[in-house]
């Protein structure tokens, strides 16, 4: 007879409240109610977009339908005024493309919807449009910053995260214990914050607008159900709140704590699959450990067979950007300097530049392997320390070291860093030139050369998210990332801001989205009318 143990407090939580939200969610399916359709034709050509749209704008694809919904929500609050005009096409606009499904939101919930965005609407109107002394820049700033919350608001109305949530709030209850963070953080509160945002980077990978949400419920949760005539007295709040959630945002221990936080994800991403499989049985299983084992052993299985399929599609999605932005830049700027300040084309730069990065992209993805039987052992063991927590611990030990570096180790780390982008940069530009490259084909080649390179560690990181074993430091390898490590640097920075800059998300956005789905919307209309037309016959 297989001996119980006792289960850790927060994961039985965890455990009943997944149990609820499957019952829940079963229940609300099998209502029979009115729900919103839309034409299955039109809806192929729209999903057909946006597939082309997100090959074109690179993005984390658990960002992709609420981005989607910022997209979509800013384009109409632009054009019209009020959620009663915009809320219904939004959520049709969302089926057509594909990131809600067909014949499933029920009609009696587009008020909701209503509501949340004329909350915002009121609020968009109270600050960026009344107050004139604002410089243009930061009305931008403060519009984006306010409709990057309403759309993901907006998303956990459509599909709420409950269950990352729950896990999100477990992982701080059993890590939390293990940090003290005096030094670091002297302030209790923030100290609680800080390591709340680093538990939500490493686990659930939220971006900041994600994190913006959920830090104004924190420090003003009378938001959620604020009354049009509450609204104007937050608004008077809002500037000073913007700064304490920004502050806490950009909080120089964040991005520490996150890496931090990270060794312990994968324990925590696994947990989740095994508890969310097994809802029913859950806490049967929990306090069994052989039981538990056979039930981690299938989930990591099943999560390496997932990073493997993601990690080709990301790798396709990657090279398709790649080679659309990288052709078009070429006739777009490449070709023409060329020509009129060359008076030739130069053949061998320009096959480099449109051949070498795919087919580097390629070379990465090859080289990225998905988790193996020894790390499967790892998380059985961490997994038995977070369910059962014993008194010795391996995995989930309290953390002894400091986070904090000092100044004279930092400025010496700085001034390698430095030399690091002189040397790697300085030699790749030296390479061009002896290939005769131009001042635009070497540009370009940089440009791309680092962008790839960021894209390969991101899609490194996520294939390999669920490895907990450490890997050892070799020289070579040390060497290796001191030197590539400004390309990667150089590639980030130009990651993250490519949507501002992006001439191709420009066009799509304002030249041709607007009336193609403006087209869509007038021939759903018209077949519907059809239709109408056609049942009136018979």
């Amino acid at each position: 007879m297989n001996q119980r143990y006792t289960i850790n407090p927060p994961i039985q939580e965890l455990t009943e409240l997944f149990k609820n939200q499957r019952n829940f969610d079963a229940l609300a399916s099998s209502i029979e109610e009115p729900r919103v359709k839309v034409h299955e034709a039109i809806s192929k050509m729209a999903y057909v977009y946006e597939k082309v749209r997100n090959a074109v704008d690179y993005q984390e694809e658990h960002l992709i339908r609420k981005n989607a919904i910022k997209r979509m929500l800013k384009r109409r609050i632009i054009t019209k005024e009020r959620g009663t005009v915009i809320s219904e096409p939004l959520i049709r606009e969302l089926i057509r493309a594909g990131y809600l499904k067909n014949d499933y939101f029920p009609e009696k919930r587009i008020p909701d919807i209503e509501l949340i965005v004329n909350k915002y609407i009121t609020l968009i109107n109270l600050t960026v449009g009344q107050y004139q002394t604002l410089q243009e820049k930061k009305k931008n700033k403060t519009f984006d910053w306010i409709i990057s919350t309403a759309a993901y608001e907006i998303q956990e109305y459509l599909s709420p995260s409950i269950k990352d949530d729950a896990l999100v709030e477990s992982m701080y209850k059993i890590i939390r214990p293990n940090l003290e963070l005096i030094n670091e953080i002297p302030n209790p509160e923030d100290r609680d914050v800080q390591i709340y945002i680093a538990i939500h980077r490493a686990l659930i990978k939220s971006d900041q607008a994600i994190l913006r949400y959920h830090l104004i419920y924190y420090y003003a949760p009378e938001w959620k159900y604020m009354t049009p005539d509450e609204i104007p007295n937050f608004a008077q709040k809002l500037p000073e709140l913007q700064t304490r959630i920004e502050h806490q945002i950009n909080n120089k221990m964040s991005d520490r704590l996150a890496r931090y936080m990270k060794k312990f994800a994968p324990l925590f991403i696994i947990l989740k699959d095994v508890v969310d499989q097994n809802s029913d049985k859950a806490e049967e299983m929990l306090a069994n450990p052989q039981e538990l084992e056979k039930a981690i052993t299938k989930a990591c299985q099943k999560k390496y067979a997932l990073a493997s399929s993601k990690l080709t599609r990301g790798v396709f999605r990657s090279i398709i950007y790649i080679f659309l932005t990288k052709t078009i830049m070429a006739f777009i700027f490449e070709l023409p300097y060329e020509l009129i300040f060359l008076d030739h084309i130069i053949l061998l730069p320009l096959a480099i530049n449109v051949i070498f990065h795919p087919v580097l992209m390629a070379l990465i993805a090859t080289s990225i392997k998905v988790p193996a039987v020894k790390n499967t052992q790892k998380i059985i063991k961490g997994i038995g320390e977070i369910v059962y927590n014993p008194a010795e611990k391996e995995i989930l030990k309290k953390r002894e070291e400091t986070f904090k570096t000092s100044r004279v180790m930092k400025f010496i780390f700085t001034l390698f860093y430095l030399i690091a982008y002189i040397v790697t940069f300085g030699l790749i530009i030296w390479v061009l030139i002896l290939l005769n490259f131009s001042i635009v084909s070497g540009f370009l080649f940089l440009l791309f050369l680092s962008v790839i390179s960021f894209f390969g560690l991101r899609l490194r990181h996520n294939a390999t998210e669920l490895v907990v074993i450490k890997k050892r430091e070799r020289i070579r390898i040390v060497l290796f990332d001191f030197f590539t490590m400004p390309i990667l640097r150089a590639g980030s920075i130009i990651s993250r801001n490519t949507s501002k800059v992006n001439i191709f998300m420009f066009l799509l956005d304002f030249i041709i989205e607007a009336p193609f789905k403006l087209l869509l919307e007038t021939i759903e209309d018209w077949t519907s009318f059809q239709r109408q037309k056609k049942e009136e016959i018979f």
